[in-house]
């Protein structure tokens, strides 16, 4: 192992802002899990606009971090960042590397997971749509302009409500 560089610490430094991005991903997605669950659309909105900055800052993070292993020689990819641990970092840069990769896992997940329940949501919401739009066999409940359509019982034409 050498001796650290300026390169060394820049790394490093990207790694921990890295991890401290992700982490904050995953436990608001862990929040938007709750929200989605419970139906909280004002938590979700908030979610949403605070999941776009923290996609944003760990990409630029991500950037910085591959553009400095490309500067020192190695290839932008995990084999490269692998490499380069090896050949110059200290335990703990190492395991700050494996939590990243674990908490990104994590992350990935459950927004796979949030992934599913927004489908589930939005098949249940579309079902729903589908009685009001369909009816029953007088025709569909609601015309284009929002009013009831439903023919009455005698005939003598529309019902509005």
């Amino acid at each position: 192992m050498t001796s650290p560089s300026t390169n060394d610490a820049a790394i490093l430094q990207c790694l921990q802002d890295e991890y401290a991005m992700m982490s904050a991903l995953s436990t608001l997605l862990s929040g938007e899990q709750a929200a989605l669950v419970g139906g909280d659309i004002e938590a979700l909105k908030r979610s949403s606009a605070n999941k776009a900055e923290l996609l944003s800052s760990i990409s630029i993070w991500e950037k910085k971090r591959v553009a400095l292993l490309s500067a020192a020689a190695y290839s932008n990819d995990l084999a490269g960042m692998r490499a380069y641990l090896a050949a110059h970092a200290e335990a703990s840069t190492i395991q700050l590397w494996e939590d990243l990769l674990l908490v990104s896992t994590e992350a990935k997940e459950k927004n796979r997971s949030n992934g599913l329940l927004i489908s589930r949501r939005l098949s249940q919401n579309q079902a729903a749509l589908g009685v009001f739009q369909q009816g029953g066999s007088a025709g569909s409940l609601y015309g284009p302009n929002g009013q009831s359509t439903i023919k009455a019982p005698s005939g003598k034409g529309m019902v509005a409500s």
